[in-house]
């Protein structure tokens, strides 16, 4: 891992450990328990990965990646039903559309991921994943503003945060596929900066009051 880079995932990581103390010192965990539990893996692969650099495999990132993608559809699945639990109308419609789409999205990785998996596999298949991912924030996102349902300010944020990011994120895995596996490394940089932008919003937005 480059020197720069290094410094960028050492970064992400104590944002991050920051950022979970206040999510549960300030009692926000409970908004979506999914993001919490996200944060704490991020924080877990990161350590692991910085100790034990020789055990990153690809099937090691597909593991840690299969399981992001994951709490990345639990999260929107999770956020709707708080969000619109008081409206059953468009509840309902909510948990069914998005329930179709984490299903569909499940069944997608399951089927598609080769049993031998390497990173070939993974610029392939990642970015379709992550795009159905965005959709179902970002429509969370759209319903929260169309019907102007009133919700917390750290719920506004876990998605005003994670769909650029996710979109940044994507541009990145699809240039390795047009530009070749030279141009990694720089795109592995452009990525960190973006996420610790994202953990330091986050941050921010977890210690700040409602």
């Amino acid at each position: 891992m480059p020197g720069f880079h290094r410094v960028l995932v050492l970064l992400a990581l104590g944002l991050l450990a920051l950022l979970l103390v206040a999510l549960f010192r300030g009692g926000k965990a409970r908004q979506c328990f999914l993001f919490s539990t996200y944060v704490s893996s991020v924080v877990l692969f990161n350590v692991l990965i910085l100790l034990f650099p020789q055990h990153y495999s690809p099937e090691a990132y597909m593991v840690k990646q299969g399981i992001y993608d994951s709490l990345l559809f639990g999260m929107s699945l999770e956020l709707s039903i708080r969000t619109f639990a008081a409206f059953t109308g468009i509840a309902r419609m909510v948990r069914v559309i998005l329930a179709t789409a984490v299903a569909l999205s499940t069944a997608a990785i399951f089927f598609a991921t080769p049993g031998n998996p390497d990173y070939e596999s993974f610029v392939r298949f990642q970015p379709g994943i992550t795009t159905a991912g965005i959709w179902c924030l970002a429509f969370v996102g759209l319903l929260i503003v169309w019907y102007q349902i009133p919700v917390p300010a750290f719920t506004r944020a876990i998605i005003l945060g994670y769909v650029p990011y996710l979109m940044v994120f994507t541009v990145c895995v699809d240039l390795v596929t047009r530009l070749g596996w030279g141009a990694i490394q720089n795109l592995n940089v452009l990525n960190a900066l973006a996420y610790d932008a994202v953990a330091g919003y986050w941050l921010y937005a977890a210690w700040r009051k409602d």
